[in-house]
C-alpha cells in the first residue's frame, strides 16, 4: 500500500477534500495531512522515500518563491528515492517557470520531460484548464520511457538569462510573459 502526504495552507482544502472527494477517505494506505508551508513541514520531517513529489502551487498571480529555489530542491531531495519523480506544474497565466526549473533541473542533475495538457475542452466546461507539467528524476529510463517521451515536448528556453534562484534571490521581473 503507497503512502501518501498532503500540505495545504489552508484548512479547508482538507476539509473539501474528505467531503467532496474520495481519495483521502478511501486511501487503503496511510494518508497524511499537514497543516502550514510544505516546505517548512518536511525541512522538520525524517525523509519520507517518496516515488513522487508533487509541487503544484504556482498559477495563482503571487506564488511561494521560496519552493522554487535551491536551497527547497536540496529538501525535497532528501524525500525523494534515489528513482523517484518531482513533478512541478508550472502554469501560470502571468510568469514562464520553465527557466526556472530548467535551471534547478541542471544544477541537481535531474533529467526532464516537459509536458503540455490541453485536451479539447468542451464548451461549458469553464473549470477545465490546460496544464503544463516538468517532471524531474535521476533515472533517465523514466524520462525515456515511450508514455513519457509520447507526452513531452522539448524545453525551447534559454536558461542562462535566469539565474539559480536561491532563497536569497529570485526575480520575477525575469520570467513575466
Amino acid at each position: 500500500m503507497a503512502n501518501s502526504w498532503f500540505s495545504s495552507l489552508n484548512s479547508r482544502v482538507q476539509k473539501v477534500a474528505n467531503s467532496l472527494f474520495s481519495y483521502l477517505p478511501r486511501c487503503k494506505g496511510k494518508a497524511e495531512v499537514s497543516l502550514g508551508d510544505a516546505r517548512l513541514s518536511l525541512e522538520r520531517e525524517p525523509p519520507q522515500h517518496f516515488d513522487l513529489l508533487v509541487l503544484d502551487a504556482f498559477s495563482s498571480d503571487a506564488i511561494p518563491v521560496h519552493l522554487l529555489t535551491k536551497e527547497a530542491f536540496e529538501v525535497y531531495q532528501r524525500h525523494i528515492n534515489t528513482n523517484g519523480i518531482i513533478a512541478v506544474h508550472i502554469s501560470n497565466h502571468y510568469l514562464d517557470l520553465e527557466p526556472v526549473v530548467v535551471n534547478l533541473a541542471r544544477h541537481f542533475g535531474y533529467k526532464l520531460a516537459a509536458i503540455d495538457y490541453d485536451d479539447a475542452v468542451e464548451e461549458g466546461d469553464w473549470w477545465l484548464y490546460s496544464s503544463t507539467w516538468i517532471l524531474l528524476t535521476h533515472d533517465e529510463r523514466i524520462i525515456k520511457s515511450p508514455s513519457i517521451r509520447a507526452a513531452a515536448y522539448t524545453v525551447n528556453t534559454n536558461s542562462a538569462k535566469v539565474p539559480l534562484w536561491t532563497d536569497d534571490f529570485s526575480s520575477l521581473y525575469q520570467v513575466l510573459k
